[in-house]
């Protein structure tokens, strides 16, 4: 039977999906059909190598990054799981290395901080992930993988502005560059602090509450 939860989970995952798509299509598969940014150089070894990595490496953890939070694909395909996380983990690689580069040519110069920093987040919870998962610790494994997710889908939730107006969080911005660099610092640091309240705070507080229910009715009986 469908609860709430289950119906709000596969609604945020529809929505994640389809925002993924839509980043694969209108920029990696852009990219490839003719459009090359000036900004990434004329050539093949001058940023354009480091361009490629980045979509290679993007691409890989965008798409492959849902199967390995789905219970049903982790319980039922436990190989692919595996060999999924495994190419997961070098996509993650190549960000690492083709984003930590570009981040500081982006053109936005005030975006370049919050674009390292996130960088470096997703590759070291990935490489905490990781090793959590060589030492059986399977919660502070999941948990890893959902901040490195979310560092990922930030890439593609900063340009969330470019499908339908986000006025009704930032209000009316009409300078483009102060606006895009509010979409990269919201996108880049809230979802992660959403992510550990509801990971982290949540589960705490309510586990405090509820050692503290059980023990005042123990000490009714």
């Amino acid at each position: 039977m469908f609860t709430f939860r289950s119906i709000t989970l596969v609604a945020l995952w529809l929505f994640i999906v389809f925002l993924s798509l839509y980043f694969f299509f209108d920029n990696v598969i852009a990219y490839f059909y003719g459009y090359r940014s000036r900004m990434f150089g004329e050539t093949l070894f001058h940023n354009q190598l480091w361009v490629m990595m980045h979509m290679a490496g993007g691409s890989m953890a965008l798409l492959l990054g849902p199967m390995q939070f789905w219970p049903f694909i982790r319980r039922r395909f436990v190989s692919f799981h595996r060999l999924s996380g495994k190419i997961y983990m070098v996509g993650i690689a190549l960000i690492g290395i083709s984003a930590g580069r570009l981040s500081l040519i982006s053109s936005c110069v005030p975006c370049r901080i919050s674009l390292f920093l996130l960088t470096v987040f997703a590759v070291l919870s990935t490489w905490f992930a990781w090793r959590a998962i060589k030492a059986r610790n399977m919660k502070t494994h999941r948990q890893m993988m959902v901040r490195s997710y979310v560092c990922v889908i930030a890439f593609v939730a900063v340009r969330i502005d470019d499908v339908f107006s986000l006025n009704f969080l930032f209000g009316e911005i009409t300078d483009p560059g102060f606006r895009r660099v509010v979409n990269e610092y919201f996108f880049s640091f809230v979802p992660l602090i959403v992510a550990e309240i509801i990971m982290i705070w949540w589960p705490s507080v309510a586990y405090t509450f509820k050692s503290k229910e059980e023990h005042s009715k123990a000490n009714h009986t």
